[in-house]
């Protein structure tokens, strides 16, 4: 009997007025920022006042009021809820700071206008927070792709992050698909743990079916989340790799040092191949019958021959001792090694040679070797011929000495063989030539007189005069010097130097003259050859004698002067006076005129006052 008159009473309220309340579905927030929860209203026909209630839906499924809003009151926060000291409310919404994940839930916004009516929205809150970086940790063991099923190459977690962010797998750059039910090629076992703050910790393992191809693959993973109020974001993992083991399928087998070999080089070969680890390797030499020489083996597979020789040459084998290989695959390689030679030359004369004096030389030096070769002979830096023969003519003592012939193979460098042959010429000596006269100034002085000889065998010089001379020598040239005085009877007879060998002798006379002193230095005969024949100048003649010579003259005309001045004081000597009576008169006309300088009158009084 109430129920008619209740709904005439509601039909009439709808046709004066309505209530209408406007929310977001969600809205996001992140952990322990504020964020504001808006709602807005309109309310059409008669109301006396409005207000705005603020509701948390409870886990049972109730309602709790927290706050309210009317204009007389303003914004008013209800007491003793769990969001008491966190929330404030205006007319345009709810305001909730310090955000916890306990507030991820449903708000709902009431607004009452009075007999006009109530309406209300309802919004979920969102709780974010940002997870920490992912770190990886890559499999320590080596792994291989000789395993049947997939190995584990590595894991990766993320912590603390709300909600549970997502983890994606890379290899080389490239997101490898999410797959988590096991199989024989890629797999991961992905794992959320909700830790006590209430906040996740998420992690991966990948496994992966490896071949060789994955030796040089780098990984890394991704974790996925999102944030307020940035939206979307990704962060990403440390790249890594992992150690694999895989079979060689290929060697390579060379010498290390490039260009041609020659004896004495130390050669090295090198055997290498493409598995890991490096497999130890064996080196044969393959010998002509078929058969092979084992070597010895090597961990890094390098062999090394210190200094080859021409028989060396040969081929080589070296083996790859990998036993994970397949039975199909032949890990052995071979080279060819080939040593250049040079045989020591042959010369055609005995060493050493001795020809006569003026004798023409002719030799000839070959040599063998794996190449083409290229004989020149020299004497010291002097290239002589470039053939296998040395001509010489008329043989002098200029020609003694030590000839090389040097025997090269161009297209191997370094490949060099030499050969010597000292030459001898025998003959009477040959004395320097020069000028045979020595002047000097006085009796008694003394000179040096230089004799230089050069002879095969080596000469002997001995002199006219019983003086020790100085000798020196080197190779097949004597060097003898003499030092005495001048004396008249050396003038007379003059001085000779005798060089002998059992070929015969030669002689040089020296003439040494006395002449009056000058101001010349003499000169020495054979001072030229000397210099010549023993590297140095002797001084002849008397430079010093020069030198005194000239200031004995000074003074004797010093002391005449002075003696004139004295007997001009002393009255004795009348250089401008004579008596008259002892001038005959035809010579009067014969006055001397002195021109006379001021300040000079004891000068001019001595000349005919």
């Amino acid at each position: 009997m109430f129920a008619a008159p209740l709904l005439l009473m509601l039909i009439a309220a709808g046709a004066w007025g309505q209530v209408r309340v406007s929310v977001p579905e969600e809205v996001e927030a992140e952990l322990t920022q504020s964020v504001t929860i808006p709602c807005t209203h309109t309310v059409t026909g008669p109301h006396a006042s409005v207000m705005v209630e603020w509701f948390v839906v409870l886990a049972g499924g109730g309602r709790q009021r927290i706050a309210y809003w009317d204009r007389s009151a303003g914004g008013v926060t209800d007491e003793d809820t769990d969001l008491t000291p966190r929330v404030a409310v205006d007319g345009a919404g709810l305001t909730l700071t310090g955000v916890k994940l306990t507030d991820e839930r449903s708000f709902l916004c009431q607004v009452t206008a009075g007999v006009t009516g109530s309406s209300e929205g309802s919004v979920r809150v969102r709780v974010y927070d940002a997870p920490e970086t992912p770190e990886v940790t890559s499999n320590p063991a080596i792994l291989s792709v000789t395993e049947q099923l997939p190995s584990e190459i590595g894991s990766c977690i993320s912590r603390n992050g709300f909600p549970a962010p997502t983890l994606t797998w890379y290899k080389d750059g490239t997101v490898l698909p999410t797959v988590t039910s096991h199989n024989d090629y890629m797999y991961e076992t992905p794992r959320v743990v909700r830790e006590a703050s209430g906040l996740f910790t998420v992690s991966s393992r990948l496994f992966l079916k490896l071949n060789k191809g994955n030796k040089d693959s780098v990984f890394s993973c991704r974790v996925g989340f999102h944030t307020v109020p940035a939206g979307d974001r990704v962060i990403d993992s440390d790249p890594f790799s992992i150690t694999l083991h895989y079979h060689s399928e290929r060697v390579t087998f060379a010498l290390m040092e490039g260009g041609e070999v020659k004896e004495g080089d130390k050669v090295r070969m090198k055997c290498s191949s493409d598995g890991f680890p490096p497999p130890e390797y064996i080196f044969y030499r393959l010998m002509g019958d078929g058969e092979e020489q084992e070597l010895g083996t090597s961990v890094d597979g390098v062999w090394e021959l210190p200094a080859v020789m021409r028989n060396d040459t040969g081929p080589y084998r070296c083996e790859a001792l990998d036993f994970d290989a397949p039975p199909n695959i032949e890990l052995k390689k071979e080279l060819s090694l080939f040593v250049h030679y040079l045989q020591t030359p042959e010369v055609s004369a005995r060493s050493p040679l001795t020809l006569p004096l003026g004798h023409d030389l002719e030799v000839t030096c070959s040599a063998q070797g794996s190449a083409p070769v290229k004989i020149i002979w020299r004497k010291g830096k002097d290239h002589l011929s470039h053939s296998p023969t040395l001509s010489l003519k008329k043989l002098g003592y200029k020609s003694i000495g030590t000839y090389v012939c040097e025997v090269t193979v161009p297209s191997v460098r370094g490949l060099v063989r030499t050969r010597q042959l000292k030459v001898l010429v025998e003959g009477k000596p040959s004395l320097e030539s020069g000028g045979s006269e020595v002047r000097v100034e006085g009796e008694g002085q003394r000179v040096t007189l230089t004799c230089a000889a050069t002879a095969h065998p080596t000469p002997k010089i001995s002199w006219s005069v019983d003086k020790q001379p100085v000798v020196s020598s080197w190779d097949q040239a004597v060097v003898s010097k003499v030092s005495l005085p001048v004396t008249a009877a050396l003038e007379r007879s003059g001085v000779t130097c005798n060089a002998s060998n059992r070929h015969g002798w030669t002689v040089r006379a020296f003439t040494l003259t006395i002449v009056a002193p000058t101001t010349e230095t003499p000169v020495t005969p054979g001072g030229d050859s000397i210099k010549k024949a023993a590297g140095e100048g002797d001084h002849v003649g008397g430079a010093g004698i020069v030198v005194t010579a000239v200031v004995v003259c000074v003074l004797f005309l010093l002391l005449l002067v002075c003696a004139l001045y004295c007997l001009h004081k002393r009255g004795k000597l009348r250089c401008g006076q004579s008596s008259k009576q002892g001038i005959p008169t035809e010579t009067r006309n014969d006055n001397i005129t002195v021109e006379m300088k001021p300040g000079h009158e004891e000068n001019s009084g001595l000349m005919g006052r």
